[in-house]
């Protein structure tokens, strides 16, 4: 528990100096994200769902269980900002107890949308047929940074 806790601390850490967006997005540019994922990454098996666009925003939920038991879960938003598609997630212990503050997340700025396509400071989302390729950058420790790849595809709900 203490090492995803460092885990979500360091990506926030990672994150919330992100630089300006380089391009603007609609949250129609993200519809393709919509519907139940499920794969493996992060050393155990993933669950995660998106609503469909409403509103400039779509709502999703992640959850990643290890031997059978829930290692943490996530609350997701993507929305559209003046800078381009934004995601804010906050992430919680098996117990929904929130890692980040009361009024923190983690922040995921905006580079580039295409179709098929999510690119964010530190997070990428890409549909290659009805498979989703997710690569996301932690910080383990002091100097120690990798790009964790996640691979999902598309279930039934």
């Amino acid at each position: 528990m203490k090492v995803l806790r460092t885990i979500a601390m360091a990506v926030l850490l990672l994150f919330c100096s992100a630089p300006a967006a380089l391009a603007q997005a609609s949250i129609e540019d993200a519809r393709w994200l919509a519907g139940r994922w499920v794969g493996e990454g992060l050393g155990g098996e993933m669950e995660e769902s998106w609503s469909a666009p409403a509103q400039g925003r779509m709502v999703g939920y992640f959850r990643l269980v290890r031997e059978e038991r829930v290692a943490f879960y996530e609350l997701m938003l993507l929305e559209e900002t003046e800078a381009g598609l934004e995601m804010r997630v906050k992430h919680f212990t098996p117990d929904f107890v929130g890692w980040e503050e009361k009024d923190a997340w983690v922040r995921f700025a905006p580079l580039r949308a295409a179709p098929g396509v999510l690119e964010f400071q530190g997070l990428s989302l890409r549909l290659e047929g009805e498979t989703m390729i997710g690569v996301i950058r932690l910080r383990y420790g002091e100097s120690d940074v990798r790009d964790e790849v996640l691979r999902y595809r598309r279930a039934p709900l």
